[in-house]
């Protein structure tokens, strides 16, 4: 009897073992597929996000380049989901429409990617809220273009600056003999044989230890200062701010005779507002920008007013940083103070000495180019009011006069063989020449101004002149001299001084700046599209910048 027990419990016992083993065995291939199940979902759920942001940057790409209608521009909005696929991973649908409220000025992409394999399919949907600017980067669409700069600066002195300020700072050409990429000055040797060049076998040092001789290379005297000025460096000056100086976005402080002559500002969405805004951007490609005092670039934004105005700068853009006693903590601008210089080398100082084609035609340099197709006047010109000159033509349709009332009527283009003066008459009444048509005066030496110079009514629409100087610019440093206004599009290859407080509207584009007495400079943007005929550098640069100011799942 106990040992038909004994053999029962065994059997019991392999039972519940059995038993324990299928429970165990169940639970863990139960585990397993709900794992592979749930792998299975986040693969899916991973590759369906991909899809979707696959959509959002397939959108972007459209708006940088050439979008599915053609556009080239950044206009593409869909009214219907634009469709995609992506191979071996799935499908998405994004939509591109312009933002309303707080994203009014904005556009909203809202992407969605799914992913199916199996029977079984996941969506992900990503908004994407963007910022794009289509910029024309024409070294006329700015307040202040400058250069290679000199002696270690792009700028000496304070400015009021409304608009975009543009600085290089990157040194003049030259040619590279050695293909070391440095300009080599010529490294001292002794001239054995009399004869002024250096001869293989001449004992020399070797400055740069490079093992051979190097000879001095030519370069291109861009500012003219009679030495070859590199790159400016982390530790030189593009610009000091100090003082009342400032950059803006604005046209405050414009005086009322001035506003009457150029256009409205264009009207911005900004926080919630419509505003008067210039979009006005700092770059500066090499050097630093010291701020001190209450000088600021850009104003902190401050809601109402009138007009309503936009304060803030639409960004800054400065490679080797700020310096001054204020620095970055002066600094106002939408996309921060630690961008860098965003355009690489797409933009290059004009000088008069390069290349140019015009109208298909290969010049040797802009003042040939003005040789060939200016009226030419063989001498120095100085206009004063009160004084007549001409009337002077060509069979171009290039002309110039100016009646005793200090009228100047010009068209296209006046090449002049030597210095330009434009003088203010002796008479109380006789200090501001009036012009009207469109065309430029163009010396081959230097020009000075010391007199008012506005337009009869709308610039640069209806009317606006060009002052082009192949060496340097003085307004208002005659002895006497009052503070000046001039409205134009004023070039000199080498230098630009100012000496008073003067009143500019328009652009400036030179090597080098030296200003005194803070100075006022307003920029027009009209006057990229409507120029004076041959401005150095007046061809379009068009960029497109994307924003990204969200980018979350919804």
């Amino acid at each position: 009897m106990r040992s038909f027990m004994r053999r029962g419990s065994a059997l019991v016992t392999a039972l519940i073992t059995l038993f324990l083993l299928f429970s165990l065995g169940s639970s863990m291939l139960s585990l397993g597929v709900t794992a592979l199940r749930r792998s299975h979902f986040d693969h899916l759920r991973t590759r369906a996000l991909g899809l979707a942001q696959a959509g959002a940057e397939t959108a972007i790409h459209f708006l940088r380049t050439t979008a599915p209608d053609g556009s080239t521009d950044g206009s593409w909005r869909t009214d219907a989901p634009y469709q995609g696929t992506v191979s071996g991973s799935g499908s998405f649908s994004v939509t591109a429409r312009d933002g309303t409220g707080a994203n009014a000025g904005k556009i909203i992409l809202t992407s969605t990617g799914t992913a199916a394999e199996s029977g079984r399919s996941i969506s992900r949907t990503l908004r994407v809220v963007i910022k794009l600017d289509r910029e024309n980067v024409n070294v006329w669409n700015n307040v202040v273009f400058g250069g290679v700069g000199q002696s270690g600066r792009a700028i000496a002195g304070n400015v009021v600056f409304r608009g975009n300020v543009h600085l290089l700072g990157d040194g003049e050409p030259f040619t590279d003999l050695d293909g070391d990429t440095r300009w080599d000055s010529g490294e001292p040797f002794t001239d054995q044989n009399g004869n002024g060049v250096y001869d293989l076998g001449e004992p020399y040092t070797d400055t740069d230890a490079d093992g051979h001789y190097d000879s001095r290379e030519p370069y291109d005297d861009v500012n003219g200062n009679g030495t070859r000025d590199p790159a400016l460096t982390v530790t030189d000056l593009a610009s000091e701010i100090t003082g009342t100086a400032s950059t803006g976005n604005n046209y405050e402080g414009m005086s009322a005779e001035v506003r009457d002559l150029v256009p409205p500002l264009p009207l911005v969405p900004y926080n919630d507002e419509t505003v008067q805004s210039l979009s006005a951007k700092l770059r500066v490609k090499h050097g630093r920008v010291n701020v001190s005092g209450t000088a600021t670039v850009g104003f902190p934004d401050l809601p109402g007013g009138s007009p309503l105005v936009k304060e803030t700068m639409d960004g800054v853009w400065v490679t080797d940083g700020w310096g001054g006693n204020q620095g970055a903590n002066n600094v106002y601008s939408d996309n921060g103070t630690r961008q860098k210089y965003n355009l690489g080398d797409a933009v290059r100082f004009p000088a008069l000495t390069d290349p140019v084609e015009r109208d298909g035609i290969a010049y040797a340099s802009h003042m040939d180019y003005y040789e060939a197709q200016a009226l030419v006047i063989n001498s120095s010109l100085a206009l004063k009011v009160g004084v007549a000159y001409g009337p002077v033509s060509d069979g171009r349709g290039n002309s110039l006069y100016v009646d005793a009332t200090g009228a100047i009527s010009i068209q296209g283009m006046v090449l002049v063989h030597g210095d330009i003066n434009l003088n203010r008459g002796t008479q109380g009444n006789q200090q501001r020449f009036y012009y009207s048509g469109r065309g430029s005066l163009i010396s081959t030496g230097y020009v000075s101004v010391h007199t008012d110079l506005v337009p009869v009514d709308s610039f640069p629409r209806e009317h606006a002149l060009g002052l082009i100087a192949r060496r340097q610019m003085n307004i208002a440093t005659g002895g006497g001299d009052s503070q000046l206004t001039l409205l134009g599009a004023f070039y000199a290859q080498e230098k630009v001084t100012s000496a008073k407080q003067n009143t500019i509207a328009g652009t400036f584009v030179s090597s080098y700046f030296e200003v005194a007495n803070v100075p006022h400079m307003y920029q027009v943007p009209d006057l990229v599209r409507y120029p004076p005929p041959g401005l150095p550098g007046d061809w379009d640069i068009w960029i497109t910048a994307i924003r990204i100011d969200s980018w979350r799942e919804v």
